[in-house]
């Protein structure tokens, strides 16, 4: 599997469990990856690490919510690549309010890993 090393990934979820698994598949997939369990620490991450791209929760249990995160990424980062995780099946209207905001991917949990490194793959290589 060809990654282009170097490429930074930055995972703000509030669910420690997946954090880690895809934290660890993604770091075995060549990636270098930060994860932060809240908005705060996220966007200081994002902040001090320049990823190219950030896998976002869209429901963060405190702190800012993953809507107003990525508002602030893409104000820090206009070319950031963001793709929205979310649990819940979102209306329409809420994956369209995050694509005109900047996002680049909505993608439902749980997704398969293939999917989320396909997914990945194509954001980062359309650079």
């Amino acid at each position: 599997m060809e990654i282009n090393p170097g490429r930074k990934v930055l995972l703000i979820d509030d669910e420690e469990t997946l954090l880690k698994n895809i934290g660890d598949f993604l770091k075995i997939a060549g990636y270098s990856v930060f994860t932060s369990s809240n908005s705060t620490d996220g966007l200081e991450l994002l902040r001090n690490q320049g990823p190219d791209l950030l896998l976002l929760d869209l429901h963060l249990k405190e702190g800012l919510t993953g809507m107003q995160v990525l508002r602030a990424a893409k104000m820090l980062k206009p070319d950031l690549k963001v793709i929205i995780l979310s649990g819940f099946g979102e209306e329409e209207d809420t994956k369209n309010s995050c694509i005109s905001l900047g996002a680049s991917a909505f993608l439902g949990k749980p997704t398969s890993l293939k999917s989320l490194l396909e997914t990945i793959k194509n954001l980062l290589e359309a650079k």
